[in-house]
């Protein structure tokens, strides 16, 4: 078990995290996961970057992160929007071949659906290693 401020600690410690800095708050970003510690209250907050649109949403299982570390939480939270873009995608394919059958667009999506299916597995390995290492 971690608190946020460990978690915090961990994501500001690490390396492959892109520094956002700005006026009032520190924050990271890796994998689609943002953490922002606000400079005057201390308050640690952590968005999925992969969804919500116009404003980042809040990542609604924290507990992940408390659980399991910086790095791990990050690549669940990562899964999660690849298993989601995997979704729509087969929608749109299944809906084009129900529809139009523009086999350019059918194209399109497969080659959307492959790259998609490359960064999954790409990142499971990560994860894997990461569980199998027990460093979390």
């Amino acid at each position: 078990m971690y608190t946020i401020e460990q978690i915090w600690k961990q994501a500001k410690e690490d390396t492959f995290a892109s520094n956002l800095d700005g006026a009032g708050y520190q924050a990271r970003i890796v994998y689609g996961c943002r953490i922002v510690r606000e400079d005057v209250t201390g308050e640690v907050q952590i968005y999925n970057t992969g969804k919500g649109g116009d404003y980042y949403k809040k990542v609604h299982d924290v507990n992940v992160f408390l659980n399991n570390g910086w790095r791990y939480g990050c690549y669940e939270v990562s899964l999660d929007n690849y298993r989601d873009r995997l979704d729509r995608i087969e929608k749109l394919i299944k809906s084009e071949m129900n529809g139009k059958k523009n086999p350019k667009q059918i194209q399109s999506y497969k080659t959307q659906r492959e790259s998609v299916l490359n960064k999954y597995a790409e990142l499971m390995v990560k994860l894997n290693k990461l569980k199998s290492n027990g460093k979390r």
